[in-house]
């Protein structure tokens, strides 16, 4: 990973903003700056330094980082609030950015004491508009991410699935996953709970697989995605295990074709509505448009849902490097559901495709 240029990255946000430096707090970002991935760890980004505080659980990890990466490293003995004041003090740090939407009003509190040598100013977007354009080495990390879940789910016939209960086949195909993944010599965990919805359950968006069993003809929605060296992937197949009626094939074709529709507009330099528009008003078009009730799509990273979504309510445009789900749906209280998903990424010569299952 090239933490330098990420790092760069911001610092060019800071030399146009009133800050000096930022401190960064959220863990997913901790680690996209410098790769310290752990449960307690911050990082003070000045114009020349890049500054790593813990506890001394990671202390031996920290200092064998920080030796890599030119980091320095900072151990934790009493309070963070102090340590970062004397830190900011020592490289003349007078204003700082921070996480807003991160740091609770508490923790705000506490970091910023009761003496006023540091003034607080929020950060805005900077650190979540680096990390919404994917670099080469992330975008092959969730390249692996969508082999290791599509492995599982081709690997399994259809005729698997029945009989089983809804939670039992999220509990298979989550095993899979990390069977796919050791095959390759990597290690997968599920990137969020697997939904499993059969039958009337698939007229629920997150339905939460329970007790349902899987029968023949009957309806199935698999949302899925498996989580390879921090990054995620996210599909979606809605199965029909028999001879579909003519609402089903009615219904599938109609989100199909929005799915279609809303990947060829997912171009650089479009804007984030306009993909959104282009499913939507294919749904509105078959008269569904009650039954499409959200976005078309999200961002997707080291987070499953991250920095921006292909909705109305959508802001920004599409930018080289940017990952976006394409899910579109169509649910039908005490019938069911259609949702198929697909990861698809913004590049110079349009777009590319990254799952690739069967539809």
């Amino acid at each position: 990973m090239d933490y330098v240029r990420r790092q760069r990255q911001v610092r060019r946000k800071l030399k146009v903003s009133r800050a000096q430096a930022i401190f960064v707090s959220a863990p997913q970002n901790v680690a996209y700056l410098t790769g310290f991935d752990s449960t307690n760890g911050f990082v003070l980004l000045t114009a020349d330094a890049t500054v790593v505080f813990t506890d001394f659980r990671y202390e031996h990890s920290l200092r064998a980082l920080a030796e890599r990466q030119g980091l320095t490293p900072v151990i934790v003995r009493a309070a963070l609030a102090r340590e970062l004041r004397q830190c900011c003090k020592r490289l003349g740090i007078r204003r700082l950015a921070f996480e807003a939407d991160h740091l609770t009003v508490t923790q705000f509190k506490r970091l910023r004491g009761t003496g006023r040598t540091l003034q607080w100013l929020p950060a805005d977007t900077w650190l979540q508009d680096a990390r919404n354009r994917k670099d080469g080495d992330e975008l092959e990390l969730m390249q692996q991410a969508v082999r290791v879940a599509e492995q599982a789910f081709a690997g399994t016939a259809p005729d698997e699935w029945l009989g089983l209960r809804e939670d039992a086949a999220a509990d298979l195909l989550e095993q899979r996953m990390k069977a796919a993944a050791r095959g390759h010599g990597w290690h997968a965990e599920a990137a969020f709970p697997i939904i499993v919805a059969a039958g009337t359950n698939a007229a629920v968006p997150h339905h939460h697989p329970g007790s349902t069993t899987i029968e023949r003809e009957m309806m199935v929605t698999f949302d899925w995605g498996a989580r390879v060296a921090g990054y995620c992937s996210d599909m979606t197949r809605t199965l029909y295990l028999g001879t579909p009626d003519r609402q089903f094939r009615r219904v599938y074709r109609t989100v199909l074709r929005a799915q279609k529709a809303a990947i060829a507009a997912y171009r650089t330099g479009v804007a984030l509505k306009t993909v959104d528009a282009a499913a939507r008003t294919i749904i509105a078009k078959a008269d569904h448009a009650r039954h499409f009730g959200h976005g078309t799509g999200h961002g997707i990273g080291r987070e499953v849902h991250e920095g921006f979504s292909a909705s109305p309510k959508g802001r920004g445009r599409v930018k080289h490097g940017m990952v976006c789900t394409v899910e579109p749906g169509i649910y039908i209280p005490g019938w069911g559901g259609v949702r198929i998903e697909d990861m698809v990424v913004a590049t110079p010569r349009g777009t590319r495709v990254m799952t690739s299952l069967p539809k």
